[in-house]
């Protein structure tokens, strides 16, 4: 008679020990630079009561005149102007977990609850790019590549020179939002990844832009697709009245044997002048 081989994949199959490892694989998630890179200048006016920040602005006067010694002087006068920065963007993600699983299963709730913040992040994100509308009035703050969607400096300097025209303060804050195509085509622009122009660090060796370029200090997003946006940080204001709340809650009232988490945040957002940005798409 032959011999019979016991194998691990037939005979001995239901000996084999499983095991599973507590560090979960990381999940991708999208760069979400948009909350960090606008103003939240009246964040602490909302956050005892109410849901409503007036910002008020004023015009310019009139360039003044020159007068003769005894020559009277007309008064002049200004109209201000009011923005409203409303909260009413309450933002939630909510899961539930039975009991058992909770029993059964290797620790899972803080991975849970970061995913649920991230969801409400890149919610709040998503929020800020849709209430981005720049001048259409001459001259144009909403360009067009100068070929496909490509980003090349004549595009950089275009979005510099209608900030610098509408007199935008070149203060060293201001902020350049990238689509990934985008900020990849930095690096096919020489001056930028040249040690001749870097002042510090290898751009060609880290792929990162460790100095601003033309003033602008970038950030990528893939959530930007294909635009993108330069702006000073005060075009628009963000004002968070109540961070991030997570509540847990047994469920044993309704007769199920789960807790529920919910995760909410409050907050509110609006674009107050429409020279200070600008957007290149294709």
């Amino acid at each position: 008679m032959a011999d019979q081989i016991m194998t691990g994949d037939a005979e001995l199959n239901v000996l084999r020990p499983e095991l599973w490892s507590d560090a979960f694989y990381p999940t991708l998630k999208e760069a979400l630079p948009w909350a960090s890179v606008i103003s939240d200048s009246y964040q602490g006016e909302i956050q005892d009561l109410g849901d409503k920040v007036n910002i008020i602005q004023f015009p310019q006067f009139d360039e003044a005149d020159t007068i003769a010694e005894d020559e009277k002087v007309d008064a002049d006068a200004i109209t201000a102007t009011r923005t409203q920065l409303v909260v009413n963007k309450q933002v939630v993600k909510d899961f539930i977990v039975t009991n058992r699983a909770m029993v059964q299963t290797i620790e899972h709730a803080n991975a849970l609850r970061d995913l649920a913040f991230f969801s409400i992040m890149k919610k709040m994100q998503s929020i800020i790019i849709a209430a981005v509308a720049p001048s259409a009035a001459a001259p144009d703050h909403t360009l067009t590549y100068t070929a496909g969607s490509t980003l090349a400096l004549a595009d950089i300097l275009s979005a510099k020179e209608a900030l610098d025209t509408a007199d935008v303060p070149d203060d060293g804050t201001r902020v350049g939002v990238l689509g990934a195509a985008q900020w990849n085509d930095i690096f096919n622009i020489t001056g930028f990844t040249s040690r001749d122009f870097v002042p510090a660090g290898s751009p060609l060796s880290s792929g990162s832009l460790p100095s601003p370029v033309l003033g602008f200090s970038l950030r990528m997003t893939t959530e930007a697709g294909n635009v993108a946006t330069f702006f000073h940080p005060i075009f628009m204001q963000m004002a968070v009245q109540r961070g991030l709340d997570v509540q847990v809650y047994d469920q044993g009232v309704d007769g199920r044997r789960s807790m529920r988490v919910n995760s909410t945040l409050l907050f509110g957002v609006v674009q107050v002048s429409n020279v200070r940005v600008v957007t290149i798409s294709p």
